[in-house]
């Protein structure tokens, strides 16, 4: 694997003509440390003439997931026809690899897509240039070119980085584009949004499994706040928990052994926890006040949550059993929604400014730093969830009007809008993979 003292380009052509970067290469992330960015391109894939806009598409899809990834800056580089061969299946020639190795070029991926069979096929290479050998090999076949281009990246960046890619992941939300608030899906990048539900009454708090198979959310659907389990691939629900009162905010344990929620099942607002199949329920907050929000740390052993028995809304963390609880914010009046990182350093939630707007913030789970992740603006930012490489966080916000999706950085740079079809979205959850 290629480590991260050195930099790298991946061969785009052959006439470098410059960055599409800013001068710095360094990125620095909340849970990240600093580190080079490897410098990446695409040489241009392969495709028939009647397939050139599923060419551009796939392209396109490719380049965005790797400097989305932040462990990559794209390098423009002019393709000069004739100079190589436009078919790379059996490797780098001489000529070629000499080229690279001149200008410091590292790797090479290419990739070739055709029809077959009434889907697309694309056979996708990485190669180290010290050789020529191919490193990546894959050819993968489906309907979704974007999901193609998606899985080629996830290759990519866990060859060369040894970091899980995230551009095959999905994120949740509420949408009521179709009339009612539903439980919808989307990829990462915003695009292929899919309807789960058809629920036709009030939705709160979807929250994703463990190993994403299902999705935990409560419904009104029959009248009564209700927890239901939403199975992703054959799209059937079923009701898990039901009691007097509102129950919500279902957090499955890492381990999938456990979901913790809150409920009003005894009068207040508690944490509970049960297994995921409904039965062993276990109180495991005892306290006046308002218990709710329940998020899990990456080891299981602690639970983040909100609780007003300070006051106002702040954010605590108990271990999974309830015991030795302890407050984590002090800053701010209104603190709530917490997320748990999946390195685990760090936890996200919506914060009330001085204006009286929600913006994200965050802080060391041992409590030594806060930031403030965004801020400033007539508009709320809520409900923030963590991507699961821990680089970016997705959230709502109502900055253009009615509330949609975004993604940011963690260091609050980064905005990406990822709706745009109208209606109101809320409430997303990023899938752990």
């Amino acid at each position: 694997m290629i480590g991260y003292a050195r930099v790298f380009f991946i061969a785009v052509g052959i006439v470098l003509v410059g960055s599409d970067l800013p001068a710095s290469d360094v990125f620095i992330g909340v849970s990240k440390g600093q580190f080079e960015k490897i410098a990446i391109g695409v040489v241009p894939f392969s495709a028939s003439p009647n397939e050139e806009k599923e060419r551009i598409l796939a392209e396109s899809v490719l380049k965005a997931d790797l400097l989305r990834s932040q462990l990559f800056k794209t390098t423009v580089i002019n393709f000069v026809k004739g100079n190589f061969p436009m078919d790379l299946t059996q490797g780098l020639p001489p000529k070629m690899t000499q080229w690279a190795q001149t200008i410091q070029v590292g790797a090479i991926a290419w990739s070739k897509l055709y029809p077959a069979d009434g889907k697309w096929t694309l056979e996708a290479y990485g190669y180290e240039t010290a050789g020529g050998n191919s490193v990546i090999r894959v050819k993968i076949t489906g309907n979704n070119i974007s999901a193609l281009a998606h899985r080629f990246s996830d290759k990519l960046v866990s060859y060369f980085t040894g970091e899980k890619g995230i551009a095959e992941t999905k994120i949740a939300y509420l949408s009521n584009q179709t009339g009612s608030k539903e439980v919808t899906l989307m990829d990462y990048d915003g695009e292929n949004s899919i309807r789960m539900t058809s629920d036709q009454s009030i939705i709160l708090s979807p929250r994703w499994s463990f190993d994403s198979t299902r999705i935990g959310y409560t419904s009104y659907r029959h009248g009564a706040p209700d927890i239901y389990f939403l199975d992703i691939a054959t799209g059937k629900r079923r009701k898990i928990f039901s009691a007097k009162g509102i129950s919500l905010s279902p957090a499955w344990a890492p381990s999938g052994e456990w979901v913790a929620f809150a409920s009003t099942k005894g009068g207040d607002a508690e944490i509970f926890k049960m297994r995921p199949n409904g039965d062993d329920l276990k109180q495991i907050t005892f306290h006046p006040a308002a218990d709710l929000s329940p998020t899990w740390s990456p080891t299981g052993q602690e639970i983040a949550f909100t609780s007003d028995r300070g006051g106002g809304p702040q954010i605590y963390i108990m271990d999974a059993e309830g015991g030795n609880v302890r407050r984590l914010t002090f800053s701010g009046e209104y603190n709530t929604s917490p997320s748990w990182s999946p390195q685990g350093d760090w936890v996200a939630y919506a914060c009330r400014d001085q204006g009286g707007f929600m913006k994200l913030c965050a802080n060391r789970v041992d409590g030594r730093e806060s930031i403030k992740i965004t801020e400033g603006g007539n508009w709320d930012d809520e409900s923030p969830s963590w991507a699961p490489n821990g680089r970016e966080i997705v959230f709502a916000s109502n900055r253009f009007g009615v509330s949609g999706i975004f993604t940011i950085r963690p260091d609050g740079e980064g905005l990406i809008r990822l709706t745009t079809g109208g209606g109101t979205n809320t409430s997303p959850a990023w899938a752990p993979r």
